[in-house]
């Protein structure tokens, strides 16, 4: 026994994931969609701390960094004219970090944490949404068979913004809170495959002084996944989101996705 090794923490993750989709509305817009690709590439860090027991459960939190970009067309035509732009135009990069704690108890789970956003648009070298969110999300599983199970839950957001357009628009102009419920089933096949059906139901209230937004948007997915070794695995997922607002300003839409991905992550 007193030779047995010590099990070490490995309190740093490091992760990458990349993620190619075909979408038949690449612009999000009500009239005339067209049909495009969208490449997104994030990679990030974060640290875990240990985990100790809390309010009869067990509590971790963690502080992480990522970086993303976005690239429109990549396999479709990066001069493609979609509403009489070029669609590359659209391409930005974000970063982010995040503060966050978690607990869970036998089948419950709950987290709440602080993330901050920063997006910048590549082609004009415009810094153009900054955003601090409150986020949060309550859910339970039920395990349904030795090899399915279901989790269920709520979450939301509370979001302060900064959208620089130009003066057009004061910068709380994009000012929202946000409540939603999920649902993910997930069912093994094989070794290392997971078929993964979900839906997802948001609302989304703008609190800015003078604006009368409420947006709802639906979506659902089916993911299917395969574990590739221990520390990635790749992902073929289907999905259809729908969005409806109040503002006639704001462009309702309607889209059908096909992405392919790949992620890994490692613990230090």
């Amino acid at each position: 026994y007193l030779l047995l090794p010590n099990a070490r923490r490995r309190a740093w993750e490091v992760w990458t994931d990349l993620e190619i989709t075909g979408t038949s509305n690449a612009t999000l817009v009500n009239d005339n969609p067209s049909f495009s690709t969208i490449t997104a590439v994030q990679a990030g860090v974060n640290w875990h701390a240990p985990v100790t027991p809390r309010w009869t459960g067990q509590f971790t939190w963690e502080v992480g960094a990522r970086a993303q970009t976005y690239r429109y067309g990549y396999l479709t035509g990066m001069k493609e004219i979609i509403n009489y732009v070029e669609v590359d135009r659209n391409n930005f990069d974000l970063i982010g970090i995040h503060l966050r704690g978690t607990w869970w108890r036998d089948n419950w789970l709950a987290s709440a944490g602080l993330r901050t956003s920063t997006m910048r648009n590549r082609t004009a070298s415009h810094t153009f949404y900054e955003e601090l969110a409150l986020e949060w999300q309550l859910f339970r599983t039920w395990t349904l068979t030795p090899r399915r199970s279901l989790a269920a839950g709520l979450e939301g957001a509370g979001r302060m913004t900064n959208t620089d357009s130009y003066g057009i628009f004061p910068k709380g102009w994009n000012d929202r809170v946000e409540q939603g419920l999920f649902a993910v089933l997930d069912q093994t096949l094989g070794l290392g495959w997971h078929v993964q059906p979900a839906v997802r139901m948001m609302a989304g209230h703008y609190t800015q002084s003078g604006r009368s937004r409420n947006d709802w948007h639906v979506s659902g997915r089916v993911a299917v996944t395969h574990s590739l070794g221990r520390n990635a695995d790749v992902r073929l997922s289907a999905g259809y989101d729908q969005r409806e607002s109040t503002e006639s300003e704001i462009s309702d839409f309607k889209k059908w996705d096909l992405a392919l991905a790949l992620s890994a992550s490692w613990r230090f």
